[in-house]
């Protein structure tokens, strides 16, 4: 009798636990790019304010990126060298991620722009 019942509450706490993963890994990703993108736009203005070589300052962009496993989608630096980066990573998905409705919650982008002139 307890058996049973503490089976069903042990089973939906799994199956509740699981889906909190599941939806909340999207957003979890997004919180740690979020933080980096902003360290590889800023970094890249400083040091494209600093060197003012463009190519150096995306691989300051790329190197920040790499550190939260993200890579960089976009970078772009306008005429006032404002710098402009959009990182891109996977979240992780055992089901959800499956269906072709929910795929793109699971590819998160987050786009961020330099304070410029490394600021």
């Amino acid at each position: 009798m307890i058996t049973g019942w503490l089976f069903k509450v042990i089973l939906v706490i799994g199956v509740v636990g699981f889906l909190i993963l599941e939806v909340g890994s999207p957003l979890i990703v997004r919180a740690q790019i979020d933080g980096a993108a902003h360290d590889a736009a800023n970094d890249a203005a400083a040091e494209l304010l600093h060197s003012r070589n463009p190519d150096q300052a995306r691989a300051t962009a790329d190197a920040d990126a790499a550190k939260e496993g993200a890579t960089v989608q976009n970078f772009q630096i306008d005429d006032r060298g404002v710098v402009r980066v959009t990182l891109q990573k996977q979240a992780r998905s055992v089901l959800l991620k499956k269906w072709d409705t929910l795929k793109s919650w699971y590819d998160v982008r987050v786009s961020v722009t330099s304070a410029g002139g490394g600021n």
